[in-house]
């Protein structure tokens, strides 16, 4: 099983809406306040979180700003079985270009390095690596008063392909 594909974006993507769906309005009705990333007294500065992408990686995801407007994000996975052998890490900067209650549009800029090794017969194996690169821009809705839900477009450049693709990305965070 590889790591990109369409069926396994659209997996990732329906248990990320499904959980925001149910941490966004438990949070909501537990707090009984209006989230709000520009409120000066709980800034929700860092971020732990899942991410699905090939410029920012796949899995577990850390978001630490480096101004108010700039943020770093690093994410990755290993997924190590007896016969498949994955595992990846990447890297972004988010550029705010707008950040109003509870939306953020960003410009990101990242890059990506996924490594597989997969065992096709007794004493075969298959070995690929892969750089991948990019930017584009995207949104951040923060859903109830800590969580939020990340999408992205960006223009990516498989590494060994060499070709230039318009691509999704998508998130999930919890700020602390």
């Amino acid at each position: 099983m590889r790591f990109d594909g369409p069926v396994t974006a659209v997996v990732v993507a329906v248990l990320v809406a499904a959980v925001l769906c149910v941490t966004g309005t438990e949070a909501s009705a537990q707090e009984g306040s209006v989230p709000d990333w520009n409120d000066s007294v709980d800034t929700l500065e860092g971020g732990i979180g899942l991410h699905y992408g090939i410029l920012g990686g796949h899995g577990l995801a850390f978001r630490l700003p480096l101004q108010w407007w700039l943020y770093f994000q690093v994410a990755g996975g290993i997924l190590h079985t007896s016969d498949h052998k994955q595992h990846n890490v990447g890297f972004q900067l988010n550029y705010l270009l707008r950040q109003d209650q509870r939306l953020r549009i960003y410009l990101s800029a990242g890059g990506a390095y996924f490594y597989d090794d997969e065992k096709v017969e007794a004493d075969l194996w298959v070995k690929e690596t892969n750089w991948n690169y990019g930017a584009g821009v995207g949104l951040e809705y923060l859903m109830g008063k800590r969580w939020s839900l990340q999408g992205e477009g960006n223009f990516a450049h498989h590494g060994n392909s060499g070709d230039i693709k318009v691509i999704g990305q998508a998130g999930i965070y919890y700020y602390w």
